[in-house]
């Protein structure tokens, strides 16, 4: 078994069916598949036929608890971008894997990501240049590591941003949104 599936996830909602929607979750840094609970709870209730999966990051922090999808030991925009670029095979198997496992494919599918989370479903997005990963991104609290080229094709993105986040400045959000809509 390849990494994301069972062992480092959180079933937050197996329909009773087979599933319609798989809705993937991924926590900022410095947190675990438990975080996001609380909105996959939501997305569970608003969507009864949706597989609802919290995944926990691969890699353990060296700040005390938690998990990571990257470090940030050190970081600037060009370690973020490198960092991001090394994780992201990993990243995008595990999502390919769900898609496999429940019969789903990109146009079923929604990466929720809050922080860190939303960076690597961004950037998972952008990245798969002609081939679509995702239906949609929501990005929460999120940013880019580099701002893309194009909107992802297929792929419908949605940012949610507040003003007061003191940890990725909502000017990130902001300055996707504008860049990619030019």
């Amino acid at each position: 078994m390849l990494y994301g599936m069972t062992e480092h996830a959180l079933i937050i909602q197996q329909p009773s069916g087979a599933a319609r929607q798989l809705v993937l979750l991924f926590h900022g840094f410095g947190a675990s598949e438990e975080d996001l609970r609380p909105v996959g709870e939501r997305l569970a209730a608003e969507y009864p036929h949706a597989l609802v999966a919290s995944l926990r990051a691969p890699h353990p922090t060296h700040f005390g608890a938690g998990y990571q999808w990257f470090s940030i030991e050190g970081i600037d925009d060009t370690k973020r971008v490198e960092r991001v670029a090394a994780a992201m095979p990993l990243f995008v198997a595990a999502i390919r894997q769900w898609q496999r496992a429940t019969g789903l494919g990109p146009e079923a599918t929604v990466l929720v990501g809050f922080s860190q989370g939303a960076i690597m479903a961004l950037e998972a997005a952008t990245q798969a240049g002609d081939e679509v990963l995702a239906g949609r991104v929501v990005a929460l609290a999120g940013r880019y590591a580099q701002l893309p080229a194009a909107s992802p094709a297929g792929t419908t993105l949605f940012f949610v941003h507040g003003k007061a986040d003191d940890v990725i400045h909502y000017g990130y959000t902001v300055e996707a949104a504008k860049h990619l809509v030019a």
